[in-house]
């Protein structure tokens, strides 16, 4: 993306970077919740502990899960904030550039993306800006 574009927003290269293979981990996010198995947090150790520390598996388990729905509902929020004028599902179009890397043109040809180039990237530069104020 262009630097002097992102200097708008104040974001400098290397947090850009930073957003971007934020973004990029979504699929994966994505996969593992779909693909969640549940596994029993019952330990049977016929040896006694040998320390006082115990760890419960499930509610790590569960806070990943929830970390990884969070982040998920942040990138899809700041995609939606971003492209709230438009009132459609061009959210979903930010969603497959930034997350899965499909070009602008190759949408523009098969998916019929409904708005222009300019118009789409001032929309990522704003959803970028958003995820910046929300990440962290």
């Amino acid at each position: 993306m262009n630097k002097r574009k992102l200097d708008k927003y104040n974001i400098n290269k290397f947090r850009y970077r930073e957003l971007c293979a934020f973004c990029l981990q979504y699929q994966d996010w994505k996969d593992e919740l779909r693909n969640n198995v549940y596994f029993s947090a019952i330990q049977y150790d016929a040896a006694k502990p040998t320390n006082h520390q115990t760890s419960d598996t499930t509610a790590k388990h569960a806070i990943r899960m929830l970390k990884l729905k969070r982040n998920c509902e942040l990138i899809e929020k700041c995609a939606k904030e971003a492209t709230a004028k438009t009132g459609g599902e061009i959210w979903r179009y930010i969603i497959k550039n930034v997350c899965f890397e499909v070009s602008y043109r190759y949408m523009k040809t098969y998916d019929e993306i409904p708005i222009e180039r300019a118009t789409f990237f001032s929309y990522k530069r704003y959803f970028f800006y958003l995820l910046d104020q929300e990440k962290d």
